[in-house]
């Protein structure tokens, strides 16, 4: 029985790190990181670092159940901020959250984001999951909204 419980871990972590995105970008964003864990505990939908100390929080969040922890990628907030989109939490992977674009609008700073689920016959890991994405935009203090049509 050991053996097989070794197997399906293995599984699972091997379907878990095929998973994840290289990081890409996009129309006025960059990716920085992009997965299905992190130890972002709040359940708001959206976090923005707008300098260097509270990226550096952020990313402490993130990767606070990571042993070792990755250093944070590089932003430079002269131009740049972070932006991270996460979904609430999720029983199984196959589930996902990405922003596909950004663009203003009223004086906002719009990030379009997109959600993805599993089909109903899809295999999946038996694991729970969170879905993020991170990624740097232009920088500005304007207000940021999220929107997925």
């Amino acid at each position: 029985m050991s053996r097989l419980l070794f197997l399906v871990v293995i599984v699972t972590v091997s379907v878990l790190a095929a998973c994840r995105s290289k990081p890409t970008g996009g129309e006025g964003f960059r990716t920085l990181a992009k997965g299905y864990t992190t130890g972002l505990g709040d359940s708001s939908a959206g976090r923005i670092a707008r300098n260097a100390e509270e990226w550096r929080l952020l990313w402490n969040e993130h990767t606070s159940t990571q042993l070792p922890r990755p250093p944070a990628p590089e932003v430079d907030f002269s131009r740049e901020m972070a932006v991270c989109v996460l979904s609430e939490q999720r029983p199984s992977g196959g589930y996902g959250i990405e922003v596909v674009g950004t663009r203003w609008t009223d004086e906002q700073l719009v990030v379009v984001i997109r959600t993805t689920e599993p089909a109903q016959d899809a295999v999946v890991p038996m694991v729970i999951t969170r879905p993020y994405h991170m990624v740097a935009t232009p920088r500005t203090t304007a207000p940021v909204r999220f929107e997925n049509p």
